[in-house]
């Protein structure tokens, strides 16, 4: 390893939130958390697992952190890979020009790439001084339990450890992410559930039945709308108008469902072309009440098993459904 400074594995020059502004408080701790970890398996001398821990990280945020690819520098350099950890150092430095451990670690870097006697013997000393600092922080990071002396004398249980408070937070913070997302659904829901009643209750005229149907209104007409065909009844062309007077200045979305009377020898299914049309009709006379434009309407034929009503006169008609936006 090249030693920066006076950090090591693991240890880190700035917090997440200093060095990455945008980052939230979840993502500066999978940052510590993640720098933690792959210290710890660097200072056990396990770099290829530290290696692996960094280069998984996954989220671009916390891969792409200063203090995680500080690390990894270290790491790299560790294993005698210095081209490797140089291209993380200088990550770090388009982040951040004046970190001083990035600055620090390319210019050793620097002076071991020299040829000649002097470069050779100042390599041999540093690569021993690198020797004696990786036993001390083993020792350092070995001392987890506190031994007394005495006949009796018990290791202390060690409490959790930094790595298991910050796991334990990060699962916090989702889980509060988690509750306050179902909260803003349930008052969303809420919402737009209110506001179904209110159009509902708006749109109720004679001959016209307004049902909610979740965040929706499913519009029936109590009559046919149609004699033959797809010939409007006089009632039935006034019952469009007064739905479509109702809907002017609303912004709501609204879906037109033509349907049909049972015929002995048609389709059951599938719907028909007479449906389409009626919903195409309908379309037009709520168009000219409402001002709205046709294009604000959707239209498409109801499928006979869907039929409102057991009567086939009733069933010559359409099914609005409206939903407020």
């Amino acid at each position: 390893m090249i030693p920066t400074g006076g950090t090591g594995p693991g240890e880190t020059e700035s917090s997440g939130a200093e060095s990455s502004g945008t980052a939230s408080a979840a993502d500066s701790l999978r940052v510590h958390l993640l720098v933690s970890r792959a210290g710890a398996a660097a200072r056990s001398g396990d770099l290829d697992g530290a290696l692996r821990l960094l280069h998984d990280a996954g989220d671009p945020v916390v891969a792409g952190h200063q203090d995680v690819l500080d690390l990894l520098a270290r790491v790299h350099a560790q294993r005698g890979e210095l081209t490797q950890a140089a291209t993380c150092w200088r990550s770090v430095l388009e982040r951040d020009p004046g970190d001083p451990a990035a600055s620090a670690g390319l210019a050793r870097i620097d002076r071991l790439g020299r040829r000649g006697p002097g470069a050779a013997l100042a390599r041999h000393r540093r690569r021993t001084a690198l020797a004696a600092a990786l036993c001390a922080v083993a020792a350092v990071t070995a001392g987890t339990v506190a031994l007394t002396d005495g006949p009796a004398a018990r290791p202390d249980r060690p409490g959790p450890s930094q790595a298991d408070l910050m796991e334990q937070r990060v699962q916090q913070l989702d889980a509060e992410r988690r509750e306050q997302q179902t909260r803003e659904q349930a008052r969303e829901t809420a919402r737009r559930g209110e506001a179904a009643k209110a159009l509902a209750r708006a749109l109720r005229a004679p001959g016209i039945h307004p049902a909610v149907q979740g965040a929706s209104v499913e519009v029936a007409f109590v009559d046919g709308l149609f004699s033959e065909g797809a010939e409007l009844t006089p009632a039935g062309a006034d019952r469009l108008a007064v739905l479509g007077g109702r809907l002017a200045g609303r912004k709501a979305g609204v879906e037109i469902y033509g349907q049909a009377a049972s015929v002995p020898g048609a389709p059951r299914s599938g719907g028909s072309v007479l449906s389409l049309w009626r919903a195409l009709i309908a379309a037009r006379e709520l168009s000219a009440a409402s001002g709205k434009p046709l294009t604000a309407f959707t239209t498409a034929s109801a499928d006979q098993r869907d039929a409102p009503y057991a009567s086939a006169a009733k069933n010559r008609t359409v099914t609005v459904v409206i939903t407020p936006g």
